[in-house]
């Protein structure tokens, strides 16, 4: 019967942990790497048969709409 107690007070304290979640002013106007872009020069490098080196990726600006 008093197993169940130091679960709840456990799972309590986990829950208090958790992150805050985003707000579109966290995110909007974030700068993070243009993943459709870079998908396109790697096929295009397989459809070449060469390699491609990520030195730094393409950026584009994360734009949340709401």
């Amino acid at each position: 019967m008093q197993r169940w107690i130091p679960a709840c007070l456990a799972a309590c304290l986990l829950a208090a942990c958790a992150p805050a979640p985003y707000t579109k002013a966290d995110l909007d106007g974030r700068v993070i790497c243009n993943a459709e872009s870079m998908d396109q020069v790697e096929r295009q490098a397989r459809r070449n048969f060469t390699s491609v080196y990520w030195y730094n990726c393409p950026r584009a600006v994360l734009r949340v709409v709401s």
